[in-house]
């Protein structure tokens, strides 16, 4: 059964104000950039992709033009675009960026409303500690400066949070207390009225759940937002459902279907269709029935949802039992227990992993406590003989173990230097590389006079080359700053061509991205080659996909730049020079020798073209692993 009583709640955001500017004032007019900003946030209510798109317009706009007050604020409205769209990966990135340069800003007010919104991110991926972590240190800034509008919020998350530990008391306690705060400072409560309407529907108080969905349903209406009212319908056509009044569920079940296809909610959509799938069982619509499943099905294994489709598989197996198809029925029953034997034998396969190493562990401790015996022994032993004798000897073997030890550890040192300063050659060299084909494209636009082109590239080349030149003194830095580092490099390559680039970063929600160190600048060579050689540039769709994910049983993180160009295998024939390297790849290629030197703990590299792994895809995924490595 699919786990729809945690989709009856939504999550609300507060859209809050830039109070104080960023950096200096740009000569452009202020009203400029802030109308686009409140075009963003009105397109969310049709479409987040047209949101999207006139949001990505806007942060070129306002970094072309140096008006950096902006940016926080617009990172913010794309992060809360991901969010609507479930893509929470995304959506920490941007917001993550936002809050970094409301501190910069110091902006108090701003940093508790986003410090609340990471909270809300950790909360739907469902690490809870983190969440109320977040959430409470929002709080405690909201006190300090008396933002009493702000509670309701907070009390909200909290009360999601108990909902989905399905402590369904304590949820109605936070959001009472939420709507009365709301309601204190004039705010919407439409979208508490649902949450409030799903505990109430959780603990089969139906009476209490139909009028808090039918105020919210009133509410939404005059605030015309197509997110809340898609909930606000399906909440109710649900309810309905429940309570066997189907003509009723079927009405509100299709309004919410129509405006979650319209915005592009797939979440949502799945919970719509399988709702009215249900209906038409009951009504022994079986054949209707069975297209909406499918439909689901199709969508959630277009996402890889994995939990979605253990959830749908078996309603298709009961819907073709009813229908009479019991041999299709088991073929789905035994694809069903593959699913998820394949996902016990991983399971599995981690417990032993785990109890091997604990196993290991214990083996070397006893061998250690063994060989301490034996040394006790062996000194005592050694105590009987001629004491003076042996101490000469001893002290004669260990100063010819110190001046071996000593003169080994000078030659090691003079290695590590040596490894030292031929990294920081390679890494200087990267640079005057990237330089070049910067400086080049800067000269290209004064050849065309595009000279505010020219200007604004080479101000953002500044920008980009100081954190370039701040990171290449340190052997390692955050894999924040890393990904930080990769997006300016992109959005500042992506001004020097005509057609737009998409980009996504994909991250495993296992990983701490403030702790977790990688070296610097590495990846940056080749998504270079993937804009150039790839031939991105030329590409009307064309998409990078940065991809890092925690290998846990390797203790390292894999890094995968995938993107849709021509691949290298025709990069190299267009070349007519199938050995040919770029020198941008070459360098990262040396660095990873000299840490391979210098580290127990290895690198692996790959370098894959797509038509190897299906002949129907066409583009280059670079792999490599980097082992762990956090901040002390």
């Amino acid at each position: 059964m699919l786990k729809r009583i945690l989709f009856l709640f939504s999550f609300l955001f507060c859209i809050s104000q830039v109070n104080q500017s960023l950096f200096a004032s740009s000569n452009i007019q202020k009203d400029t950039i802030q109308q686009l900003i409140d075009s963003c946030i009105q397109l969310r209510k049709d479409s987040y992709q047209l949101s999207n798109q006139l949001c990505e317009k806007t942060i070129k706009k306002a970094i072309k033009e140096l008006n950096y007050k902006h940016l926080p604020k617009l990172y913010k409205v794309k992060g809360v675009n991901f969010w609507y769209q479930s893509l929470y990966d995304s959506t920490m990135v941007y917001y993550r960026k936002s809050l970094s340069l409301y501190k910069q800003a110091g902006s108090k007010l701003d940093v508790g409303k986003m410090t609340i919104n990471i909270g809300t991110v950790y909360e739907k991926k469902s690490q809870f500690d983190k969440a109320v972590s977040y959430l409470l240190e929002g709080l405690k800034i909201y006190e300090s400066i008396n933002y009493e509008r702000g509670y309701g919020g907070v009390y909200q998350s909290l009360g999601n949070i108990f909902f989905r530990q399905e402590q369904f008391n304590k949820a109605q306690k936070y959001y009472n207390k939420a709507i009365k705060s709301n309601l204190k400072a004039s705010k919407n409560i439409s979208g508490l009225l649902i949450n409030l309407g799903a505990v109430k529907q959780a603990v089969k108080d139906y009476e209490g759940a139909r009028d808090c969905y039918f105020r919210a349903i009133e509410e939404v209406k005059d605030l015309d937002n197509k997110v809340l009212l898609g909930n606000a319908n399906y909440n109710l056509g649900y309810f309905f459902r429940v309570t066997n009044q189907l003509d009723s569920a079927y009405f509100y079940l299709k309004e919410s279907e129509k405006i979650r296809k319209e915005i592009g909610s797939h979440e949502g959509l799945i919970y719509s269709k399988f709702e009215i799938a249900q209906i038409e069982i009951t009504k022994k619509n079986y054949k209707l029935a069975e297209q909406y499943i499918n439909q689901i099905y199709q969508i959630a294994q277009d996402n890889g949802a994995i939990d979605w489709m253990l959830d749908i598989i078996p309603e298709l197996i009961h819907l073709n039992k009813l229908k009479g198809n019991y041999k299709k029925a088991l073929i789905l029953q035994d694809k069903l227990i593959e699913m998820k034997d394949s996902i016990n034998i991983m399971k599995v396969k981690e417990k032993l992993n785990i109890l091997l190493e604990k196993y290991e562990k214990e083996q070397r401790e006893k061998e250690i406590e063994l060989l301490e015996k034996k040394t006790e022994i062996q000194k005592l032993k050694l105590g009987k003989k001629n004491a003076w004798i042996i101490i000469l000897l001893f002290i004669l073997l260990l100063g010819f173990f110190a001046v071996f030890v000593s003169l080994r550890i000078n030659r090691l040192r003079a290695d590590h230097r040596i490894m030292d300063l031929r990294q920081k050659v390679l890494l200087t060299q990267m640079n005057p590389h990237f330089l070049f084909n910067a400086l080049t494209s800067i000269q290209s636009f004064i050849l065309d006079e595009r000279n505010i082109e020219a200007n604004n590239y080479l101000a953002r080349l500044a920008s980009l080359v100081r954190g370039i030149l701040e990171n290449s003194r340190e052997e390692f830095v955050s894999l924040q700053v890393e990904l930080d580092t990769l997006s300016d490099y992109i959005e500042m390559q992506k001004l020097r061509f005509e057609n737009d680039i998409s980009y996504q970063f994909e991250l495993d929600e296992r990983i701490d991205i403030n702790e977790v160190l990688v070296p610097p600048m590495l990846a940056q060579p080749f998504v270079e080659n993937a804009l150039i050689h790839g031939k991105l540039r030329n590409n009307p769709e064309a998409k990078i996909l940065i991809k890092v994910e925690l290998l846990e049983k390797k203790q390292s993180i894999k890094f995968q730049i995938i993107d849709n160009g021509i691949g290298i295998d025709a990069a190299m024939k267009q070349s007519g020079d199938k050995v040919h390297r770029s020198l941008a790849t070459s360098i990262a290629m040396d660095r990873v020798k000299i840490y391979n030197f210098k580290s127990k703990s290895k690198m692996n590299f790959e370098i894959i073209d797509l038509k190897h792994i299906d002949p129907n895809l066409t583009g280059t995924k670079v792999a490599y692993t980097i082992p762990l490595v956090n901040e002390v």
